[in-house]
């Protein structure tokens, strides 16, 4: 039986060396303070939570031994600051714990964790991390719901959800089984373009798309490629970025029909980054 209750891309987890400057730059990209200050000891990290619609950006660094602790160390020792992982959540966690491994998904154990907060709230949870060897890099991990509690206000020109997370790979026909087959992410679109001769894959979970890429020339199987931040109001929250200090490209029409996009020129945490909405 496949995983059948997986809800959204509910945490996209940003690794960071110095977490208090990541978040100034984050609250005045987004805009807003976070939902989310505090920390883990089971999973040996701070965190820094933004809620984004239905996804939440969770910046984190290590903190002390933990389950998470010697993967996020490595991580930023070997590749730097970027994009560490992602969390799907799960209406029925023990049931697609289960399902996964009826699924020959490989699958850690399940844990039982908390996120402490400086407020001294505590958000219990549990979770599980998928396995495999060609995903193994993307740290992709499946919990029940989490919630963060306070919500930020809506900025009409500010950004207002994720619209993509970029992941390259060398085996898209892996990732593609993995995905669509054991997971039951809708695969949206599978196509191969000849202006470069590489295959792309749109997944889809809860309004944000898994853009898959095929790459050849990686060190490892897969890794985070970048991001992209949509905007309901393109004209007014990129001139407010602008004014702001953050460099971007001139404004271009978009792959989609009727979109504009353009490119952040210094990215934070390194991590490519695109603004995307609809023409007004």
């Amino acid at each position: 039986m496949m995983i059948k209750m997986l809800t959204r891309v509910q945490n996209i987890f940003l690794a960071t060396k110095n977490i208090e400057e990541t978040s100034r730059k984050f609250s005045k990209f987004f805009r807003g303070n976070p939902n989310f200050e505090g920390s883990s000891e089971s999973l040996g990290i701070y965190i820094t939570v933004f809620e984004l619609d239905k996804t939440n950006i969770c910046l984190i660094s290590p903190k002390n031994s933990g389950i998470w602790y010697e993967p996020l160390a490595n991580f930023l020792k070997e590749k730097g600051e970027g994009i560490f992982g992602l969390n799907f959540s799960s209406d029925d966690i023990d049931s697609d714990y289960n399902n996964s491994k009826i699924n020959d998904l490989k699958v850690s154990s399940k844990f039982n964790s908390a996120f402490q907060g400086n407020t001294n709230d505590t958000i219990d949870f549990n979770f599980f991390n998928i396995e495999n060897e060609s995903v193994i890099n993307l740290n992709i991990s499946i919990s029940n719901e989490i919630n963060f509690l306070s919500k930020r206000e809506s900025i009409t020109d500010g950004i207002s959800k994720v619209n993509q997370l970029v992941i390259q790979t060398k085996f898209p026909e892996i990732i593609k089984n993995i995905f669509e087959d054991k997971l039951n992410i809708r695969l949206a679109l599978d196509k191969t373009f000849k202006e470069w001769a590489g295959r792309m894959l749109f997944f889809r979970l809860g309004g944000v798309t898994l853009e898959v890429i095929e790459g050849r020339d990686l060190k490892h199987n897969c890794g985070y490629f970048g991001i992209g931040w949509h905007t309901d109001n393109y004209n007014n929250c990129y001139k407010r970025l602008i004014e702001n200090g953050f460099g971007f490209s001139e404004i271009r029409k978009g792959r989609k029909k009727g979109t504009l996009v353009s490119t952040l020129k210094e990215p934070m945490l390194n991590i490519p980054t695109i603004l995307i909405g609809l023409e007004e």
